[in-house]
């Protein structure tokens, strides 16, 4: 995987998994499976964030990739979440699939864990 970096950290309330680089067409295998451990070793009815604050290339074989994961996530019962940039390349590339219409976006993990939390507790 040259050029992406895939971290993954489990926090009290969901994992997060990071990537940072630039996800293009060579990429997409090794980051793929990173991101289907994350989401298969998540707790039914828990959380995962997809941190894509990092990522200054996302192409279409990536945006793909990042279905699959929401669509995993979904199947697995899983909620999803994604961070991205407003003003970045993959906020762009995933409004324009429809990725980012399907799931929750958020600027940063906290607000994503502020609106989680909202839901878990019904406010």
């Amino acid at each position: 995987m040259s050029g992406v970096e895939v971290s993954r950290v489990s926090t009290g309330w969901a994992t997060v998994v990071r990537v940072a680089g630039d996800v293009g067409s060579v990429d997409v295998a090794g980051v793929g499976a990173q991101l289907r451990a994350a989401w298969v070793g998540a707790v039914e009815g828990g959380v995962v964030v997809l941190d894509l604050r990092d990522v200054a290339l996302l192409s279409a074989h990536g945006a793909r990739l990042v279905n699959r994961f929401v669509a995993g996530c979904v199947r697995g019962r899983v909620q999803v979440c994604l961070v991205l940039d407003p003003g970045g390349a993959a906020y762009r590339v995933l409004r324009i699939t429809g990725v980012s219409e399907r799931v929750p976006v958020f600027a940063d993990p906290e607000a994503a864990r502020v609106a989680v939390g909202r839901v878990a507790s019904g406010r």
